[in-house]
């Protein structure tokens, strides 16, 4: 130690700890704030749904009727998924020295904010990938994960964002007994080349009103937010911006500026898959978009996928209708997102505690829900 660190103190100013690390996760906090529905036990969570209409139509007088028992419902289960960040630290240095007036920061306090954000974001990147085992068009082995918006967005043919289709959701298989009634189909932006397009005014408008249902016997539904990156938000707002049809707005409850598209409001979600702005982090997961090869696929017609070609994914956006969505938070205080206090090694004097959170993505209507990709400048 030289003479002037041997009399001078040092200044930490300002007295803050800045975060230059953690990215905002606004579609996590909307769904916790929108689509929150505690978890209250049990094995896993039902949604039941009807797939098909009963007997019926025109008949002659004095004809027979079909009186064919005919089953029209079925159900989607989904477990409860566990996710944790560990905080861990020697007593040492919490009980002797990081305390007193010469103690700027709390280290356990400042542990503690940052265990809480890399929880939320773990699960801000989770929420648009999947939890099935790999295999059936499926891509990684990822059981145990929740099952994020990417497995209700599909429908079992036609590749999602990072190259997975999925026949199965809920338990549930697509396109047998059950139908479509459990389809969405993912909708490519580029061109039939594989190069990433444009988002017009006319994709947006056509992706948005093929999940609607106009409202007549029953209540209409259309999609109420809209999710991408910040290099989609740039690509669409410039477009739009051209044609006057969009107004910046405030999330009237959330408090997020975004802007309106129709019924829904448009957000920027730092987490959410893109080519320019994704990151595949060791840490917290992947959200950095590739290349799907449809050779071997049979992409449905209306995605406008080309076949047999290699597909650059770029950027993606999503049409949501939340009201089809839950966000399945057990309501057990310790793994809902709470501090399980520390606990003593056997052998040493660390201690180690864990913020933890059991908790799961379900749609219960993915056909009125739609993903884009392949979304370019």
């Amino acid at each position: 130690m030289d003479e002037l660190n041997a009399t001078t103190l040092k200044e930490i100013y300002p007295a803050v700890v800045r975060d230059n690390f953690f990215r905002n996760a606004p579609f996590l906090a909307y769904l916790r704030h929108h689509c929150l529905a505690p978890f209250g036990g049990g094995v896993a969570s039902q949604h039941t749904f009807a797939y098909a209409p009963l007997n019926g139509g025109f008949y002659l007088p004095g004809a027979n009727f079909n009186i064919t028992v005919r089953p029209v419902l079925a159900g989607t289960l989904f477990e409860p998924k566990y996710c944790y960040t560990d905080v861990s630290e020697f007593k040492e240095v919490i009980q002797v020295q990081n305390k007193g007036p010469r103690a700027v920061f709390s280290i356990i306090d400042t542990k503690l904010r940052i265990a809480m954000n890399t929880i939320s974001a773990i699960v801000a990147v989770a929420l648009a990938r999947h939890g099935q085992p790999a295999g059936g068009g499926v891509v990684g082995n990822r059981v145990g994960c929740i099952n994020g918006w990417i497995e209700g967005m599909n429908d079992g043919i036609t590749p999602g964002w990072e190259g997975s289709r999925f026949p199965n959701y809920g338990g549930q298989l697509r396109n047998g007994v059950i139908g479509s009634t459990l389809n969405s189909i993912p909708l490519w932006c580029g061109d039939g080349a594989g190069a990433p397009g444009p988002i017009t005014y006319n994709l947006l408008e056509e992706g948005y009103q093929d999940v609607s249902i106009t409202g007549i016997d029953r209540p209409a539904e259309e999609p109420d937010l809209g999710v991408a990156n910040k290099a989609a938000i740039t690509y669409m707002k410039e477009r739009l911006v051209v044609q006057q049809r969009f107004a910046q707005e405030r999330d009237p409850i959330w408090g997020l500026m975004g802007f309106r598209f129709n019924s829904a409001m448009v957000l920027k979600d730092d987490y959410f898959p893109s080519l320019r702005y994704g990151v595949n982090d060791p840490d917290l997961g992947n959200y950095l978009t590739g290349t799907v090869n449809t050779t071997g696929m049979a992409p449905s017609a209306r995605s406008l996928f080309p076949a047999n070609i290699a597909c650059i994914i770029a950027e993606v956006f999503c049409w949501f209708n939340t009201k089809t969505w839950a966000l399945r938070i057990t309501d057990d205080a310790e793994y809902g997102f709470g501090w399980s206090g520390f606990m003593p090694d056997q052998d040493n004097t660390r201690v180690a505690g864990q913020v933890k959170a059991a908790l799961n993505l379900e749609c219960d209507a993915p056909r009125l829900n739609k993903q884009y990709v392949g979304i370019g400048g």
